[in-house]
């Protein structure tokens, strides 16, 4: 299984560069796109917006569900139209009711059965933020002084050893992960810019795609961080930008 992690805010109207990545993944042009919008309030105005997105870029075949609740998650058409998928799609939201209603379902137990296959999973800013095991779900710049601070809940699990964080640049959030993985030395924290994309190969290694960069944070073998507190330089920082590819 291949993922791709998306920091939010993807140009959608011009050259979709991120969009386009996602597509290229899949390694056909026919490909079959299964957008879910489970995440947003407004799910008819993200259906429009990613299906045109997508026609833009020659799909023919988006489909477009909007799951809210786990026994439709269960339901069998919805299945096998997961089945026949080439790309499954998670828009932006609030990735604590992307988990809340999804997770621990059929659907997420097909998605896995899949992941050793050919099945392209992305996301989008809280699409992104679920695929991690320890999901970023919130916390303020105080929050993030204070080791631990920072709410947490629990993802899909398809990124078991790293911890995304979105908008990442563009919101300030550098402290934010270096808190996560303070409290879990053992995670690697990646940061997404806005329209900025990480694609996670089935290899190990990533490839970075988009306008912004992309921030890798791990604890530093150096770093003398008590229980309660920690600094920036307890932690390896790298910031990679389009084109980069690095092994984790």
């Amino acid at each position: 299984m291949t993922l791709i992690a998306i920091g939010g805010a993807e140009d959608k109207q011009n050259k979709a560069v991120v969009l386009r990545a996602v597509l290229n993944a899949a390694k056909d042009s026919a490909s079959r796109v299964h957008v879910i919008t489970t995440a947003t309030n407004y799910p008819d105005d993200v259906a429009k917006t990613y299906r045109d997105a997508f026609a833009r870029l020659g799909v023919k075949n988006c489909e477009i569900s909007h799951i809210e609740t786990a026994a439709e998650a269960g339901e069998q058409s919805f299945l096998d139209s997961i089945d026949h998928a080439d790309i499954v799609f998670f828009s932006g939201g609030d990735q604590s009711k992307l988990a809340r209603i999804l997770k621990d379902t059929p659907f997420t137990d097909k998605l896995q059965e899949r992941r050793e296959k050919d099945l392209i999973i992305a996301g989008t800013s809280a699409g992104a933020a679920v695929m991690s095991a320890c999901m970023v779900t919130g916390g303020t710049p105080e929050d993030a002084r204070r080791k631990g601070g920072i709410k947490t809940g629990d993802g899909f699990g398809f990124a078991e050893d790293i911890i995304f964080d979105t908008h990442f640049m563009n919101r300030g959030r550098l402290p934010r992960l270096f808190n996560l993985v303070a409290a879990d030395p053992s995670k690697t924290g990646i940061g997404l810019d806005e329209d900025t994309a990480v694609i996670l190969h089935k290899d190990g290694k990533i490839e970075v795609i988009g306008s912004g960069s992309v921030t890798i944070v791990t604890k530093s073998p150096d770093a003398t961080s008590t229980d309660q507190s920690f600094t920036p330089a307890d932690f390896d920082v790298k910031t990679l930008r389009h084109g980069a590819r690095h092994r984790l």
